[in-house]
């Protein structure tokens, strides 16, 4: 995918559009086996490699990066604007990731040229004048525990106090005359036997 955007980079009405960048590869800065500096699966020694070498922002379909870590605290104390895709994303093939990429470059162009650090999501949908979705930088894992606390909790309203329940007399009480309040009520005598 980073040839076909190095190739869409050198287009002139692209630049024209969206300015002029230079597009590289995680693998133009990544240590090779032996080298001092070498860590299999850890994207810090790259990271650290690409800062060094000027770069401002990465652009990243390893959308786990943001958990692990020391590759985040990498990412935020190198000072880079880091864009990332939703995670449905890794699930896509090849020219759908190329074509959604291709539609938020505008957007993606906007963030580098005025680079702020921080970290941004492409949304996987294909809104006309949509944004980049800014995200925290702090540990995912650890704000899904730290709920922010409310402001300020409110007084719990009291229950308005209950009308008295009225019992309407059936036809039988009104017959008979013993129609009365329901509070006023009390057992009817029991009938004699004869």
């Amino acid at each position: 995918m980073v040839r076909a955007f190095q190739a869409f980079a050198s287009e002139k009405q692209l630049q024209r559009l969206t300015g002029k960048f230079e597009i590289r590869s995680a693998k133009d800065y990544a240590p090779l086996p032996g080298e001092a500096d070498y860590q299999k699966k850890n994207d810090v020694p790259w990271l650290k490699r690409f800062a060094a070498d000027g770069g401002k922002v990465v652009i990243s379909g390893d959308t786990a990066m943001k958990n692990v870590p020391h590759e985040r605290m990498a990412l935020i104390e190198l000072g880079f604007v880091v864009i990332f895709f939703e995670s449905q994303w890794s699930n896509w093939k090849f020219f759908r990731k190329c074509a959604l990429l291709l539609h938020w470059w505008p957007e993606v162009a906007r963030k580098i040229k005025k680079p702020k650090p921080g970290f941004w999501h492409i949304p996987c949908t294909w809104a006309e004048n949509g944004k980049l979705r800014k995200v925290s930088t702090e540990d995912p894992k650890r704000l899904k525990f730290e709920k922010p606390k409310r402001a300020e909790k409110r007084p719990k309203r009291k229950a308005a106090p209950r009308a008295e329940t009225v019992v309407k007399p059936s036809q039988f009480e009104f017959e008979f005359g013993k129609a009365e309040s329901s509070n006023d009520r009390q057992p009817a005598p029991a009938a004699e036997k004869r």
